[in-house]
């Protein structure tokens, strides 16, 4: 399970670094044809800043789930990413078997054999 899980950190941290890092070096990618539901969600990313925020949190994230340090907390900053790529394959473009499926299933592995610093979310009734 050991290995497992580190490679699943290992290919989760380096997608998400490379994505994160490429927004700010590289020239954007030209989008495919997307459905006007689409075109509607990036008018909004593109005065707001949103899309530099998100790839700042998979920069980070991204490098903690690579160095190994914090990896609970790269965690809790890329699932979120991963589970909006999820919504986005399935509510805008109508494929559910897309990128967003497997960055969520090796993110739920990172997370299960780190299971005790996750545990306490799960606990019913917490108290302060």
């Amino acid at each position: 399970m050991k290995w497992i899980v580190l490679a699943a950190r290992v290919l989760v941290g380096l997608g998400l670094t490379f994505t994160g890092a490429s927004y700010f070096f590289m020239a954007p990618p030209a989008l495919p044809d997307l459905p006007p539901a689409a075109d509607h969600f990036f008018a909004a990313f593109g005065p707001t800043h949103w899309m530099a925020a998100v790839k700042v949190c998979e920069l980070v994230g991204g490098l903690l789930l690579l160095s190994g340090r914090l990896t609970p907390l790269g965690v809790v900053l890329l699932m979120p990413i991963a589970v909006n790529i999820l919504a986005w394959d399935v509510l805008i473009l109508h494929k559910p078997a897309g990128p967003g499926i497997v960055l969520v299933g090796l993110l739920a592995v990172v997370m299960a054999g780190y299971w005790s610093y996750f545990s306490p979310f799960f606990r019913p009734n917490a108290k302060m």
